[in-house]
């Protein structure tokens, strides 16, 4: 029962009827169908062959045990085995706004913002941090696993169904040009290490738009290409010290424009995460790789970098520890905006700028939920737009403090207008002052 027929009927394990309604899509593994639940329509991923019952007993626990998060299409349920063994699991569909990452790689789709674009990062990378802290591993990151909305940047992550116990394998090493070197050379399994590898290559996929490691060496004539790209001699295109692996020009030209436009701190990270002592095919020095919290501290910062052009009205990086610099979309010379200054971060203030309870609190920490938890929101004044507020949109009060010393309490839907000098008790939670 390689395939099913329209109207079929299924039974999964804990007693549920399913009826099939159409074919959504195909890949090498199964086949995915839109099923009928009761009421409810959900995503069935048919397998065309049977699989070994170490692989169907872990979906029954991943199922029980349920999704990590939302962002997970997580086993629901699974189908009893037909005569042939092969069989089926139930999660839910992806949203219809929700865009495949291959349409984003091919520029079929866009952000429609910088901090859309951002949030994906974030939500990738909190998905996985929260994956790996319990106790899974996904094994088989790929282009192939991700849908984003355009809008938001919120992330669906599919195929799930090979996440297991980290430290087990079932068999799956993944696809190549996203595996580890480490399981390219066969001398290790799939764990949460070469997980870490495998994201580092789709974010930087995300924001560069190409192969950290495909440059001036990915030569399809020479023998072993790919096995010296990718396993045995993997030179990162921005190697500091080798110069040997730059993009090609006219072939990677989305890496070229993207590299130069992105903050210095966020290339640092990705020279970092691509190190050759990170990338040995022996995978000695892979428990050194960058961890899902160091890539949402840099989400963070880079959040707090963006700010609109007073002039061309577009999105564009700005290094807040700078006087001025220029927007990269119309080259104009921008002054540093005001500012909230929170310990080290420094938050541009400008009107629809959100601010954020991870921002506020140094006990909270960027993760799928607080990135999303709006506290306060810069406004306008609509009878004198040029006096600009912070709107206290949480459920607290904060206190604003003159350099003089007179304070008083801002309730929350109160605002607190910006001026220089003035400083904003967030509750217990911490405070920030104008600059």
């Amino acid at each position: 029962m390689a395939r099913l027929a329209k109207n079929q009927t299924l039974t999964t394990l804990d007693g549920r009827s399913l009826r099939v309604l159409d074919k959504i899509g195909e890949g090498g593994q199964g086949i995915v169908y839109k099923v009928k639940c009761g009421k409810k329509t959900f995503a069935l991923k048919w397998y065309k062959s049977a699989c070994s019952d170490a692989f169907y007993d872990n979906l029954k626990k991943n199922a029980k045990a349920g999704s990590p998060a939302d962002t997970f299409l997580w086993p629901l349920s699974i189908t009893e085995k037909a005569p042939d063994g092969s069989f089926g699991y139930v999660m839910k569909l992806c949203p219809q706004a929700y865009k495949p990452f291959s349409e984003f790689l091919l520029a079929h789709v866009q952000f429609e913002s910088l901090n859309a674009w951002i949030n994906a990062g974030i939500q990738l990378t909190a998905s996985f941090r929260i994956l790996h802290n319990k106790g899974y591993s996904y094994q088989d990151l790929n282009d192939g696993n991700f849908f984003f909305d355009p809008k938001t940047g919120n992330v669906r992550i599919c195929d799930n169904d090979n996440v297991a116990p980290n430290g087990i394998n079932l068999g799956i090493l993944g696809k190549p040009r996203y595996v580890a070197p480490e399981l390219v050379n066969s001398v290790r399994r799939p764990d949460k290490y070469s997980d870490r590898f495998s994201l580092a290559v789709i974010l930087f996929l995300l924001f560069f738009r190409g192969h950290p490691l495909e440059g001036k060496r990915d030569n399809c004539d020479k023998p072993n290409n790919e096995l010296n790209l990718f396993c045995n001699k993997p030179v990162f295109v921005y190697d500091p010290k080798d110069l040997s692996n730059r993009p090609k020009p006219q072939v990677h030209k989305n890496v070229e424009t993207l590299w130069g436009i992105f903050p210095s701190f966020v290339r640092k990270q990705f020279i970092k995460a691509f190190d050759k002592s990170l990338m040995k095919n022996t995978g000695l020095g892979r428990e050194n790789r960058i961890m899902e919290k160091e890539w949402l501290q840099m989400f963070k910062k880079l959040r707090q970098s963006v700010i609109t052009c007073p002039r061309c009205k577009k999105e564009t990086f700005f290094n807040m520890k700078k006087d001025s610099y220029k927007c990269m979309e119309c080259g104009v010379k921008i002054v540093k905006p005001v500012s909230l200054v929170i310990g080290k971060d420094i938050i541009p203030l400008q009107p629809n700028r959100k601010l954020y309870g991870y921002e506020i609190d140094s006990n909270q920490e960027l993760t799928i939920l607080s990135g999303c938890q709006q506290v306060g929101e810069v406004i306008t004044n609509p009878k004198k737009p040029k006096i600009w507020g912070i709107r206290n949109t949480s459920n607290a009060s904060w206190s604003r403090i003159t350099p003089g010393g007179k304070e008083n309490v801002c309730e929350p839907d109160g605002v607190v207008t910006i001026i220089r000098g003035i400083t904003i008790k967030f509750g217990t939670k911490g405070e920030g002052v104008i600059a």
